[in-house]
């Protein structure tokens, strides 16, 4: 297996795990905050979503899928390319609100099939070509490195908080 095939790997097994996650659930248990400082299920998946498509865009050279096919619309949030969660203040999080629980599995689908595309085309993931990534100038590696390990923080996060949703200690798979 070379390296575009396991980064492709841990991509998918990210989205399967975040598509598992949101399974079932209705979205006020999405939009549950286990305290009002938390990030919530919803949160969660829209921000790996909304990182997931801004890595997308600055490798592919093209729009992000929030602007371009408004998804933005169905959050009731402004087509801003910056807005993708880091730094969010209570307020900003309380405001992230799907029109329907799909609507986060939905977009956390487009935004990995449009990352994935642009990996799978990736001739070499050490180059270093500098790129408008999500945090300023990046390497195509750099960019990699934070789609795959802020994937994997999260997923475990996302997990965990529909543990406490669901009031118990394991996630069935």
């Amino acid at each position: 297996m070379g390296l575009n095939e396991f980064v492709l790997k841990v991509l998918d097994d990210i989205q399967t795990e975040l598509q598992l996650s949101l399974d079932g659930m209705e979205l006020e248990q999405l939009m549950w905050r286990p305290s009002p400082e938390a990030n919530s299920m919803g949160w969660l998946a829209w921000h790996m979503a909304r990182l997931q498509d801004a890595r997308a865009a600055a490798l592919s050279g093209h729009d992000q899928l929030w602007i371009s096919d408004g998804w933005h619309t169905r959050f009731g949030l402004p087509p801003d390319p910056a807005n993708h969660g880091r730094g969010h203040t209570d307020e900003q999080v309380n405001a992230v609100r799907p029109d329907s629980a799909g609507a986060l599995s939905e977009y956390a689908a487009a935004a990995h099939a449009y990352l994935r595309r642009h990996v799978a085309a990736l001739a070499d993931l050490e180059s270093t070509t500098a790129l408008a990534g999500d945090s300023g100038d990046a390497t195509v590696a750099a960019l990699i490195f934070r789609a795959v390990h802020g994937g994997l923080a999260h997923v475990g996060q996302l997990m965990y908080v529909r543990g406490l949703v669901e009031k118990r200690h394991w996630f069935p798979r």
